[in-house]
């Protein structure tokens, strides 16, 4: 049974690693918190701001491996024009934009009093 449980683990960091390496996006999602963290360290934001905006990049990158999960399986599922699969994929997608445009906005609201 706990050989079974670290196993999960495995394939859960083969997942990680496939999402940084074959999904252009997770770069771009990675210098984005690349730059955030070096914005909260220059700011020298409040401990809470910083749960904040980790949370913040978590749920981002969480977002878009889901986004990559559905596209792989409706890929696989097919590649013939399928108006649902469609649909299917741009939820997925508007899942991400919408969490990528509440970060933005948070981190307004946490780094514009720095600022002024």
């Amino acid at each position: 049974m706990l050989k079974k449980h670290f196993a999960s683990y495995r394939y859960a960091l083969r997942g990680i690693w496939m999402a940084f390496r074959y999904e252009p996006n997770m770069l771009i999602h990675l210098l984005a918190a690349v730059a955030v963290a070096v914005v909260n360290y220059l700011l020298d934001i409040t401990a809470t701001e910083w749960l904040i905006t980790l949370l913040l990049v978590g749920i981002v990158w969480m977002a878009e491996i889901f986004n990559t999960a559905v596209e792989k399986l409706a890929n696989r599922v097919t590649r013939d024009h399928d108006p649902l699969i469609g649909q299917a994929k741009d939820l997925a997608a508007g899942a991400v934009l919408v969490i990528c445009i509440i970060a933005v906005i948070c981190a307004g609201i946490v780094y514009l009093p720095y600022l002024i």
